[in-house]
């Protein structure tokens, strides 16, 4: 006989978890399964940006994660913009021991109530969206679960044919130092260099191992490195200026390689399935921010499937689609974008390498329909990036109520799909080339339709009265002296 649940994930890394985690506090029954036999799995991703805090936090998941091991306040020393090197201090940015993070957070969902097999591999998919019929094996047993929607968060998988590639193929290869062998310079610090045919990254792990990893085109290195990865890799070393005491040092590990290739798979929404993590996308390593916008992401597609199962008409589950498909097109997007600058900004900007990563724009594949939908709207989303100005700050409102005001001639009012309290709404937001993105929301209050009153001249007065409905008048004023410092409202005369 089946078990019922609601949510059938397969995958446990972040992404996975992540998701788990948040859709049984919606208080839906979770089943997820994980293929890998070795618990917890090696790893690589193990520089974490400030926003995973934000994360952990929202799913009450620090106390699981406090004694994972991780080191903080690493400076980076940093030669990219020319050979002499930088220090950066990161204070809010760690490395974590990756496999004790997964297992960490695998071991919080089994105590809140998820029902996890590991291992497990799915055998067989059957039914439709809101009625699947699932089988999947244990060592011991084959188990049958009904289920209302499948998520798919088993990370990257090279061989997919519905992803589309957001940039040229990029490889990874990595290797370790033993502690005893670390050169001094290295100890204590991490390290980015940018070369002419890729880039270099270093940094201690919390097992006071140290971690030295290539990222290049994995064309070039088959040709010039002749098979021979880890000469590709002590080549590089040796040639660089920051990672050259570590080139003739012995590696206490066998030396690793996976694809790097930043990608989005374009059916990554199909009704009562979604891909999550790596399934659904995958960044350029450049920023380490990909376990952040991996979990995030899930925590949004959360949103997205809570909609869709408590909504009572089509257009509330368009308009979930339509919030996971933007959240997924602004991710990759956003990120392509700024990475293409980030290329730009290397020393050795000139050479091919650096050439075919530095323009920020998407090719879709000839003939296939949903890839070329997908890379007309993340085109989109990235000619808007292009066309944003930064605001030359202005003076505030002096606050005199007879004051007459508007917007500027630039803002629009459009309508956003967004999150409000634990579902996806349509809400009214302003674009302009002064805001990154449409503002929907300004200090968790709404600001539209109360606005709205701008698109035309009024009195200030008129305008501190309408939003003192909804927020205390020391914060209406704040709000109307940040939208004049920015150009998006403008003093008008009687």
């Amino acid at each position: 006989m089946s078990q019922r649940a609601d949510m059938f994930i397969v995958g446990a890394g972040p992404a996975g978890l992540c998701a788990a985690l948040r859709l049984q506090q919606l208080g839906y029954r979770v089943v997820l399964i994980e293929r890998s036999a070795a618990w917890p799995r090696p790893q690589i991703g193990e520089a974490l940006t400030p926003g995973v805090k934000n994360i952990v936090d929202f799913l009450d998941a620090n106390q699981a994660l406090e004694n994972v091991p991780h080191l903080t306040r690493l400076p980076t020393r940093l030669s990219w913009r020319s050979r002499t090197a930088e220090t950066v201090a990161h204070a809010d940015a760690a490395v974590v021991d990756r496999s004790a993070f997964d297992a960490a957070l695998l071991r919080l969902a089994i105590a809140r109530g998820i029902e996890v097999h590991q291992p497990a591999s799915l055998d067989s998919v059957g039914g439709r969206a809101g009625d699947w019929q699932l089988a999947f094996s244990t060592p011991h047993a084959t188990h049958q679960v009904q289920a209302r929607m499948i998520l798919d968060a088993q990370g990257r998988r090279n061989s997919q044919p519905r992803q589309m590639l957001c940039a040229p193929r990029l490889s990874a290869m990595w290797a370790e130092i033993a502690e005893s062998d670390i050169p001094s310079e290295l100890a204590h610090v991490t390290q980015v260099e940018a070369l002419e045919q890729g880039w270099l990254w270093g940094t201690r792990l919390p097992d006071r191992r140290y971690r030295i990893m290539l990222l290049s085109d994995p064309l070039v290195s088959r040709q010039l490195g002749q098979g021979r990865p880890e000469s590709w890799l002590r080549h590089h070393c040796g040639a660089s200026s920051l990672f050259a005491g570590a080139a003739r040092q012995p590696f206490c590990s066998p030396l690793q390689m996976c694809a790097a290739t930043p990608y989005v798979a374009v059916d990554s929404w199909q009704d009562g399935r979604l891909k999550l993590g790596d399934a659904a996308f995958a960044l350029d390593p450049i920023s380490s921010s990909g376990v952040e916008k991996a979990m995030r992401f899930s925590l949004q597609a959360a949103i997205a499937i809570h909609t869709v199962l408590q909504a009572g008409n089509e257009a509330q589950r368009t308009l979930a689609h339509d919030f996971y498909q933007q959240r997924l097109i602004e991710t990759c997007a956003r990120h392509h974008f700024w990475t293409a600058a980030y290329y730009r900004q290397a020393w050795c900007s000139e050479q091919p390498f650096w050439q075919e990563r530095s323009t920020p724009g998407m090719a879709a594949a000839p003939g296939n329909r949903e890839a070329l939908l997908m890379s007309e709207a993340l085109q989109q989303e990235i000619d808007q990036l292009a066309s944003y100005r930064e605001p030359v700050i202005q003076a505030g409102l002096d606050m005199q109520t007879s004051q007459m005001i508007r917007f500027h001639h630039l803002v629009q009012i459009v309508s956003l799909p967004c999150v409000t309290g634990d579902k996806v709404e349509l809400r009214p937001a302003m674009r302009h080339p002064h805001l990154e993105r449409p503002l929907a929301f300004w200090e968790n209050e709404a600001i539209l339709p109360r606005l709205e009153i701008l698109s035309q001249k009024a009195a200030l007065s008129s305008v501190l009265d309408l939003l003192g409905q909804s927020m205390n008048l020391q914060k209406a004023r704040r709000l109307l002296s940040w939208l004049r410092q920015r150009g998006l409202v403008e003093i008008v005369s009687d």
